[in-house]
């Protein structure tokens, strides 16, 4: 099938406004749930000042000063993992005035591990709800990493799986999959299911994300296909707006993820009325279902090609559509067909090298941008602010390439975001009074947030239709890499120094935009289509040194 004719077929159905804006929010809309799941960590967890709890006491109504000047070994601490192994059933029978007279005139006993806790804080959270500290702290990042390692598997299994099976069903079973794995997230009664539910949340966000920016991708020509891009991730934006009145509102962490969870039954309307891919069904030959979504009541008025091969596809590919032609294969022979097309994002050195810069920047972005989420307590900023203010920052980041894609390329863009958030970031090692840091930061994820809607423009058009899924979601994989590590990068390297966080990413984010410059601009560019046309492109396209000169 012409590649031109396609385009002007689609560009007719983009002139039905309707038709493209209720596309676009069922494709993007699920965003809400995504940012909200993933940030709700701010909420979910705490940093809440706690001590040994000592059940002998509290049984005889002492209060909790009392507890503490008794058995802590700093009263005064934030984090009390140590006591002193007093007889406590004898301070029980005498009361608190004579044991603190007998402590302060007797030697000190040895120091014990804290066999129960007491939590000071307004907000129950997972960390009182199972005692993630002292020890144990490293597991509340990992409810975080859980979610992230879902969006990395997901990201992975969906990239695979949409290039095969299609974008819709791996759509629709990720909203599914949301529905359920939400709300038992709430009612979990131990950890580990927690942790469990947390991966599947992420492995629906992560199919829900890539398969939905697909087809709006594959449904729409270049210059609808520039704006809805750049505008795709306004949901986050205002899921990051909606969670903080959320976790205002609610009592308790279950409270919060209940809120969270039982509105994604919304998402079944869009598993209805959502279509798949034109171009993902022209590669497997589907013609006239192609047909139906192009043309609507009128898809006889043109001829897209014959109903079983797809000229310069299907036979040099051999993308046969096995439903059509009656074909079963056994599901192993599925799923190995499925990692023969992943790797095909690897068959060319000029694929591999896109891959490979692609990779390195959605990292950084994804590392950066979580970091910045996160960072509200080594900041000392009030969480429900600075979650609103990132949600609220980060939707002009969206609007941004709105404006400068119309005169400049992705890889400007790009390059100028990377280097500006990176510059931002460092400037907050000088900055000491907090509302200047929250503010220098924000800048930061304003930047973040325009260079994923920069990135995932020029991903998707940085590889052909037969592997675009493949390369955005395994670049979304990578991406998930950078969320993964950030909780740690947060809790760990935060509580060495409360700089190192933000430092960090603005060093790797100026690497990232220095890298960009390698890539070709893709702007006014039609889509690629198969490996053909990958092996066609020009030697001034390719990625070379010579492009650090060239921005059209």
């Amino acid at each position: 099938m012409d590649t031109g004719e396609l385009e002007n077929a689609l560009e007719k159905r983009s002139k039905n406004r309707w038709w493209l804006c209720t596309v676009f929010i069922l494709a993007s809309s699920p965003g809400i749930f995504n940012s909200m799941h993933i940030t709700s960590y701010v909420f979910l967890s705490g940093n809440p000042k706690f001590w040994c709890d000592i059940p002998e006491l509290r049984k005889a109504n002492w209060t909790d000063e009392e507890i503490r000047n008794i058995s802590a070994i700093d009263p005064q601490g934030e984090e009390n993992c140590l006591m002193y192994n007093w007889n406590y059933k004898y301070f029980e029978q005498i009361g608190f005035k004579e044991a603190f007279n007998y402590v302060q005139n007797n030697k000190k006993p040895t120091e014990i591990k804290c066999t129960s806790y007491r939590y000071e804080e307004d907000y129950p959270t997972i960390v009182d709800e199972w005692d993630l500290v002292c020890e144990y702290t490293p597991l509340k990042s990992v409810a975080q990493v859980a979610v992230a390692l879902g969006k990395f598997l997901g990201a992975f299994v969906f990239g695979m799986f949409a290039d095969r099976f299609g974008r819709k069903k791996c759509f629709v079973s990720s909203c599914i999959l949301y529905i359920f794995s939400g709300p038992i997230a709430g009612f979990a009664p131990t950890y580990y299911l927690f942790l469990i539910m947390r991966l599947l949340i992420g492995i629906a966000g992560s199919g829900v994300y890539e398969s939905g920016y697909t087809i709006i991708t594959e449904l729409t020509v270049k210059g609808h296909r520039t704006r809805l891009g750049c505008l795709y991730n306004i949901s986050y934006s205002i899921g990051l707006m909606i969670l903080p009145i959320l976790a205002y509102y609610s009592n308790n962490w279950r409270q919060l993820q209940y809120y969270l969870s039982f509105p994604a039954i919304i998402l079944l309307i869009h598993c209805w009325f959502l279509p798949e891919s034109p171009r993902w069904l022209i590669t497997q030959g589907r013609i006239e279902e192609a047909k139906k979504i192009i043309y609507g009541k009128s898809r006889n008025d043109i001829n897209l090609g014959q109903t079983n091969e797809v000229p310069g596809h299907a036979a040099t590919e051999g993308n046969q559509n096995n439903e059509v032609n009656g074909v079963s294969h056994p599901w192993y022979k599925r799923l190995f067909s499925a990692a023969q097309r992943l790797l095909k994002i690897y068959a060319t050195s000029e694929l591999r090298k896109r891959i490979i810069i692609c990779y390195f920047g959605w990292f950084v972005a994804s590392m950066c941008y979580f970091v910045i989420a996160l960072n509200a307590h080594n900041f000392t900023a009030n969480k429900y602010w600075y979650v609103a203010l990132n949600g609220l920052s980060e939707a002009p980041g969206y609007f941004l390439p709105l404006f400068v894609l119309a005169f400049v390329g992705r890889k400007v863009t790009g390059i100028s975001l990377f280097i500006i958030a990176g510059v931002a970031l460092l400037i907050i090692l000088f900055i000491k009074n907090t509302t200047a840091i929250m503010v220098v930061a924000l800048i930061g994820r304003f930047c973040m947030s325009a260079v994923f809607a920069v990135i995932i423009l020029h991903t998707s058009e940085l590889f052909p239709t037969s592997n675009r899924n493949s390369a955005i979601g395994t670049s979304l994989t990578m991406a998930q890499l950078g969320a993964i590590v950030a909780p740690f990068i947060v809790d760990s390297l935060g509580d060495i120094a409360w700089y190192i966080p933000s430092t960090l990413c603005g060093a790797i984010s100026i690497l990232a935009g220095l890298l960009i410059f390698l890539l070709p601009e893709t702007r006014n560019k039609p889509l690629m289509d198969t490996l053909q046309d990958v092996h066609a492109i020009k030697s001034k396209e390719k990625v070379s040194w010579a492009n650090c000169f060239r921005f059209s």
